[in-house]
């Protein structure tokens, strides 16, 4: 799953951040925003929230905050049900008047993360046992 919340952090910081690959995935923003957020409130209530006080547990947490704080305006919830719909989009609302200097430490923490992730990743399958 760790793989999975990393590859999920770097599509947010893509799909925040000006880059050349971000008009590339545009077209599936909708899609890849709602997986990145479903896997953030994993990361955060489900194995954060069960494994604090152990490394990756607070890890999971702090990062799933980060990812659902930092995806949550990018979702596209205009297509949802009437239901869903209504109380995202006033949430959203609120969510993108947070000043831009909070969302820009949200955007660092969150890539501060991915590279934690990734660098223990990496560091699990070149290891040798």
């Amino acid at each position: 799953m760790g793989i999975v919340v990393a590859v999920c952090m770097l599509l947010i910081l893509l799909m925040s951040v000006p880059n050349p690959l971000r008009s590339k995935l545009e077209s599936k923003q909708g899609t890849l925003t709602l997986l990145a957020f479903v896997v953030g409130v994993w990361n955060f209530a489900w194995y954060g929230s069960f494994h604090l006080g152990e490394f990756w547990g607070n890890a999971a947490f702090i990062s799933g905050f980060f990812m659902i704080f930092t995806s949550f305006p990018l979702l596209q919830a205009d297509t949802w049900p009437t239901r869903l719909k209504t109380p995202i989009q006033t949430l959203q609302r609120y969510r993108r008047a947070v000043h831009n200097v909070i969302n820009n430490l949200a955007l660092s923490a969150l890539a501060i993360y991915a590279s934690l992730y990734i660098y223990a990743l990496i560091l699990l399958n070149f290891s040798t046992h």
